[in-house]
């Protein structure tokens, strides 16, 4: 896995800018973002099981960073998604709602401390209680993949 990080667009410790190309609402609070990386053959570089840091500003101008789990793979070469959802008050959530085709978004990763590895397991089961879907989504296509 490591080869992917080395490989991949994204920077443990520093930001890295990507060009949001595509918007799509899927509910009233809930849109995908698509984001552009630099060619079409490069790939995030996210192992299964980490995710990113995202930076933005609050609705006061001010600083926010957030982790999230993009809901495409390294298998998706060229671009990546984030499905959010926007909450009425929530300071990332200010950021996104604003962000329009054309706009670039920090990210900064891999982050987190497991690391799954294909194989290592025959069977597991998920609770997904606080940590949101997403990451267990992203394990599961990995299984399908």
């Amino acid at each position: 896995m490591l080869s992917y990080v080395l490989l991949g667009c994204l920077d443990p410790e520093n930001f890295r800018e990507f060009k949001l190309v595509k918007r799509q609402q899927l509910s009233h609070n809930v849109a995908k973002f698509t984001f552009e990386l630099p060619t079409p053959t490069s790939v995030l570089g996210l192992p299964i099981g980490q995710h990113i840091s995202c930076r933005g500003k609050d609705s006061q101008g001010e600083e926010v960073i957030k982790p999230y789990t993009p809901t495409t793979l390294d298998s998706d070469v060229g671009h990546f998604e984030l499905v959010i959802k926007m909450y009425p008050q929530g300071r990332m959530s200010h950021h996104f709602r604003e962000l329009r085709v054309g706009d670039y978004l920090a990210v900064k990763g891999p982050k987190g401390r497991f690391r799954y590895q294909p194989g290592q397991v025959r069977a597991f089961g998920m609770i997904a209680g606080g940590s949101g879907i997403t990451p267990m989504f992203q394990v599961c296509q990995s299984f399908v993949n």
